[in-house]
């Protein structure tokens, strides 16, 4: 049988290779801007050759796993890239992360090599490491055998510290290449042609219907491809300037952003915190033409520049949606988006930037994109079902993840190997697909998959919490907020303030209820089995919550 030909770039898809395409074609324009440290596409492949041979000379290989830990800035661009080219594993760990969430990263995944920035805001780090991984009191050198992490064998700290236990960056991961001189160009570049678009690139995670995350693991090929293949649909164009604000750690940073700026030749420029007012200054300061963030970070910042009238009105992603072809607003029903999820590093069905849908089509969320496979099942039968029946969305085809990480590809692939979504809809006879709503309880929050039982897990440790059920309501700024229904143990006292507490210890700030809401275990609809009957207990809440306002 012949090999199917993917849609993608002419080279190898490698993010090396990617890199090295960039640089023959953009050596000299801007690739990564914070500040006053500026990088060209050149610069960029220099530093990060020099930290590769440095990893290198450190045992680190193709498939070590490599933890990282840090904010958006060049900084993480660069090691994103030192590491990949060597076909190391990255494993991208979110800034929000409280000590527990940083113990089950490390342990669970492996990490060989946990790269991290000493603080950000009010984040220490540093501090945040030594609570999540106690083993560390007793450290006395930077080379690491935790009997609770049995693979760490050392943590990066980049920039200043006083830590025995760590390594400093980037100075010490450059002294071992100096020390290694026989890992020169040419052993680097043989290391690179050894990367194949099979071997995985990087791990993300993303809540799951479990307590824990789950962790989708992406080829060399799957993101290279896939983000090259999303030119002919986004509005990264050669020449953008994009302000960065979707966190490099979340698969938007990569996706949107990232590797767009790498296939187009784009400059990625970045805030030193997500206030308005810093991306307000960065606006004017850089010439940025493209906005890529959440809707609500959108909103302050046009308010912003209306206040000190300036013009918006070129940047992608801040003014409305204009047609492509007439420069004119696409009418409200006419908007039409994609719709895609981690897993399929990004939109299954997509729909081109620019364009307004068909009469009669306004709020669909895309076609196919070339080479995915969609089918519309009855979750009942497991049959598919005919054009404009709802069902479960069934996804297959070259974008699909590698695999969740530690599980068995039967626990979440059909024998026909696709991918059970979650997500109810309808595809029309023409191809377009219509989002009715999710299978299971994820709790969408600003933009972030929100797990439900990981924070119900964390609110049951409470001695007077007896059960807690954790909810998403809808929200006009944020999608969905997440609302916390707990029933307290006989004659306890509990508040709301100090259950918010137990979750900031634990949890990242986006997991962490809105509002809770406290209830008699009989006031809580549920079937004749004891389950929860959700639907039932939103409208509850949602009414409770209205009438408390």
């Amino acid at each position: 049988m012949k090999d199917m030909q993917l849609p993608g770039p002419a080279y190898v898809p490698s993010l090396a290779n990617t890199l090295k395409s960039a640089v023959e074609r953009f050596p000299d324009t801007e690739f990564l801007v914070q500040g006053t440290r500026r990088l060209t596409f050149r610069q960029t492949e220099e530093e990060s050759a020099k930290l590769a041979k440095g990893l290198l000379a450190m045992g680190i290989g193709k498939g070590t796993r490599v933890g990282l830990l840090m904010s958006n800035k060049p900084d993480w661009v660069v090691i994103f890239l030192a590491a990949t080219r060597i076909g190391a594993l990255v494993v991208t760990m979110s800034t929000f992360y409280q000590p527990p969430e940083v113990n089950w990263a490390v342990e669970f995944h492996d990490i060989d090599t946990l790269i991290i920035e000493p603080r950000y805001l009010k984040n220490d780090y540093v501090e945040r490491i030594e609570a999540a991984l106690p083993g560390l009191a007793g450290q006395v050198g930077p080379e690491l055998y935790l009997s609770e992490h049995p693979y760490l064998r050392r943590i990066i700290v980049w920039g200043d510290h006083s830590r025995n236990w760590a390594l400093t960056g980037p100075q010490n991961v450059l002294d071992a290449a100096t020390a290694r001189p026989q890992i020169d160009g040419k052993f680097l570049a043989k290391i690179e042609d050894s990367v194949h678009p099979s071997d995985p690139a990087l791990i993300i995670c993303t809540s799951g219907s479990t307590a824990r995350p789950k962790s989708v693991v992406h080829t060399h090929g799957t993101v290279v491809r896939a983000t090259f293949n999303f030119l002919d649909y986004f509005d990264a164009k050669p020449g953008n300037r994009t302000l960065h604000v979707m966190n490099l750690f979340w698969l938007g940073g990569i996706n949107f952003n990232l590797m767009p700026a790498l296939h187009v030749g784009g400059t990625l420029c970045f805030p030193d915190n997500p206030t308005s007012a810093e991306l307000f200054r960065v606006v004017k300061e850089e010439g940025i033409t493209r906005f890529s963030a959440w809707s609500t970070q959108g909103a302050e910042l046009r308010q912003a520049a209306a206040a000190e009238g300036l013009e918006v009105s070129h940047i992608t992603g801040l003014a409305p949606p204009v047609d492509a072809i007439t420069g004119q607003p696409i009418s409200p029903e006419r908007i039409q988006s994609w719709i895609g999820m981690t897993e399929t590093f990004g939109p299954h069905s997509i729909n081109r930037y620019g364009t307004p849908a068909p009469v009669g089509k306004g709020g669909n969320l895309g076609r196919n994109l070339p080479g995915m496979e969609r089918l519309i099942i009855d979750p009942e039968s497991g049959n598919p079902l005919p054009a404009g029946q709802v069902g479960e969305l069934w996804v297959r085809g070259y974008t699909l993840m590698r695999e969740y990480y530690k599980k068995e590809r039967h626990e979440y692939l059909t024998r026909d190997g696709f991918f059970p979504t979650g997500d109810t809809g309808l595809i029309d006879e023409d191809g377009y697909f219509y989002f009715k709503g999710r299978r299971n309880d994820m709790i969408k929050a600003g933009g972030a998959n929100v797990s439900p039982a990981e924070i119900e897990v964390v609110l049951m440790r409470h001695p007077d919490v007896a059960e807690a059920i954790v909810l998403g309501l809808p929200d006009p700024q944020r999608g969905e907020i997440v609302v916390a229904v707990v029933v307290k143990s006989a004659r306890a006292s509990v508040t709301a303030e100090a259950l918010r507490e137990v979750t900031k210890r634990a949890l990242s700030q986006y997991k962490i209820p809105s509002e809770f809401v406290f209830l008699p275990s009989d006031e809580i609809p549920r079937t004749h089995s004891h389950k929860v009957k959700k639907p039932e207990l939103q409208a509850l809440v949602a009414e409770k919550l209205s009438r408390s306002l």
